[in-house]
C-alpha cells in the first residue's frame, strides 16, 4: 500500500525550482527544434536542387554537351594547324594516297560501267564510249601528277577562307550526324531550378546553392545540438528525482521526446549521393574533361519515403509505407503518449488493455531500434556499394582517368532519432521505477 508522501517547504520549492527549469528547458528545445527542422527540410531542397544542375543527363551523357567540346576541338585544330618543313613530306604522302586510291577507283567504276550491257547495241555504245574516254583521259597520266595536285591541296589549305570553309562543313557535318543520332536532352527540371534560385546559369548558381547549404547547415547543427543537450538536461534533472516524478515533469519529458521524434521523421536521416569529381581523357592529342557529374542523389526523411510510396499507388508500395509509418511514427508516439498516461493514471485507465499494451508491451512491436540499426546498416551497405562501383569505373578504359567520389553520410535526422529511442528507454525506466514504488 502507498503511504501519503509528505513535503516540506524546502523540498516543494526545490521541485518548483526543478519544475520551471524542465519547462524553460522544453520551450527553448521546442522553438530550436522547430527552427532546426525548417532549415533541415531547406537545406534538403538545396541539396536537391543542387544535385539537379549536376546530374550527369546535362554533361556526360548529353549529346549537346559532346557536340559541342568537338566542335571546339576540331575548330581549334584547325585555327592552329601550321604546315611545316616537318610535317609536310607525311600529310603530302598521305593525300597522294588517297588521291591515287580515287584515280583507281574512278577508272574501274567507269570501265565497269561501259562494259555492261544486255544487248548488242549496248555493249557496242559501251565500247564506244570507252574508246572516247581512253583518247580524252589517260588515268596514267592523271596519276603521274598525283604528287603535284597533293601539292596544290596543301596550298590551298594554307589560306584562311579554305580553312573556314573547312570547319564550317566539318562542324555542320558533326551536328547534323548528333541531331540524327541522339534525343535532345530535356532540360525543363534543369531550368525549373534556375527560374526558382533567379540564376542565369549553373555556374553562377551552384556555388549561391551551396553557400547557402552550408550556412544553413551550420546553423542547424547549433540548433540540434542545443536541443539534444537540452532534452539531455532535462532526463538529468529527472532522474535524480525518481521515483518522486511528478506528473507535469512526466508531461514535460514526454514533450521533449516527441520533439525529437518529430525532429527525426521529418529530417532526412542518410544521403545517398555518388558522382564523378573529374573525368578526363583525351582526343587527338586534346583534353577532354568533366567535372561534378552527379550519377545518383537521393535525400529523404521517413515522411519522404512514405508519401513516395504512397504516390506510386501499387499496392505492394502502399503496404510497405503503411509498415513503416506505423512502426517508425505511430506505435513509438502510442508508446510514449501511453507511458504517460500509465504513469498519471488519467481517469483510471492505467487498467485499460490497450493502455497497458502501449505502455509496457509495446517495445517490441515499435522497433525503433530496429530502425536505427536498419539506418546504420543501410549507411554501411550503400557506402560500401557505391565506393565499389565507382572504383571500378575509374579503373577501366585506357587513356581515362576517373576522379569518382561517394556522398554517402548519416544526416542529423538520424541522430535526432537515436536520442528519441534513447530517451523512450530512459522514459520507460522511470515509469518501471514509478510502477515498482506503487506496487510497494
Amino acid at each position: 500500500m502507498q503511504t501519503p508522501r509528505t513535503s516540506s517547504p524546502q523540498s516543494s520549492r526545490m521541485r518548483l525550482a526543478a519544475a520551471l527549469s524542465l519547462g524553460a528547458l522544453l520551450l527553448a528545445g521546442m522553438l530550436l527544434s522547430a527552427q532546426m527542422i525548417s532549415d533541415l527540410r531547406r537545406i534538403q531542397t538545396l541539396g536537391t536542387d543542387l544535385a539537379e544542375l549536376q546530374d550527369v543527363r546535362y554533361g556526360l551523357l548529353n549529346a549537346e554537351v559532346w557536340v559541342d567540346r568537338l566542335a571546339e576541338l576540331l575548330a581549334h585544330k584547325i585555327d592552329t594547324f601550321e604546315l611545316t618543313d616537318e610535317n609536310r613530306p607525311a600529310l603530302k604522302r598521305n593525300i597522294e594516297i588517297a588521291l591515287d586510291r580515287i584515280l583507281v577507283e574512278v577508272e574501274q567504276y567507269l570501265r565497269r560501267r561501259n562494259a555492261s550491257g544486255d544487248t548488242f547495241w549496248e555493249r557496242l555504245s559501251g565500247a564506244f564510249r570507252q574508246g572516247v574516254q581512253d583518247f580524252l583521259v589517260d588515268f596514267t597520266e592523271l596519276r603521274a601528277q598525283v604528287p603535284a595536285y597533293a601539292d596544290g591541296i596543301l596550298e590551298e589549305f594554307n589560306r584562311p577562307e579554305a580553312r573556314a570553309q573547312l570547319k564550317a562543313q566539318l562542324l555542320a557535318a558533326l551536328e547534323s550526324a548528333a541531331a540524327a543520332t541522339f534525343t535532345a536532352t530535356d532540360f525543363a527540371a534543369f531550368n525549373a531550378v534556375l527560374a526558382r534560385h533567379g540564376c542565369a546559369d549553373a555556374s553562377a548558381c551552384e556555388p549561391m546553392l551551396r553557400a547557402q547549404a552550408d550556412a544553413l547547415e551550420d546553423r542547424a547543427r547549433s540548433f540540434a545540438l542545443g536541443v539534444l543537450l537540452g532534452v539531455a538536461a532535462m532526463y538529468f534533472i529527472a532522474w535524480r528525482e525518481r521515483p518522486n516524478l511528478e506528473p507535469e515533469v512526466m508531461a514535460m519529458l514526454t514533450a521533449a521526446s516527441l520533439v525529437l521524434l518529430a525532429g527525426g521523421v521529418w529530417t532526412p536521416m542518410i544521403d545517398v549521393a555518388a558522382s564523378i569529381s573529374e573525368l578526363r581523357f583525351e582526343i587527338l592529342g586534346e583534353p577532354i574533361v568533366f567535372t561534378n557529374q552527379v550519377l545518383y542523389f537521393q535525400t529523404k526523411s521517413i515522411l519522404d519515403v512514405v508519401k513516395v510510396l504512397v504516390d506510386t499507388g501499387a499496392w505492394d508500395m502502399v503496404l510497405v509505407a503503411v509498415l513503416i509509418a506505423l512502426f517508425s511514427l505511430v506505435f513509438p508516439t502510442l508508446k510514449v503518449l501511453a507511458g504517460f498516461v500509465y504513469y498519471l493514471d488519467w481517469r483510471g485507465l492505467r487498467a485499460n488493455q490497450l493502455v497497458n499494451f502501449f505502455a509496457l508491451r509495446s517495445g517490441k512491436w515499435s522497433m525503433a531500434d530496429v530502425l536505427v540499426v536498419a539506418m546504420l546498416m543501410a549507411y554501411v551497405g550503400f557506402g560500401g556499394l557505391v565506393e565499389s562501383q565507382l572504383a571500378a569505373m575509374a579503373g577501366t578504359g585506357r587513356g581515362l582517368e576517373v576522379i569518382t567520389t561517394r556522398g554517402t553520410e548519416l544526416r542529423l535526422g538520424f541522430y535526432l532519432f537515436l536520442a528519441f529511442v534513447l530517451a523512450s528507454l530512459i522514459l520507460s525506466a522511470l515509469l518501471e521505477a514509478r510502477a515498482g514504488k506503487r506496487v510497494s
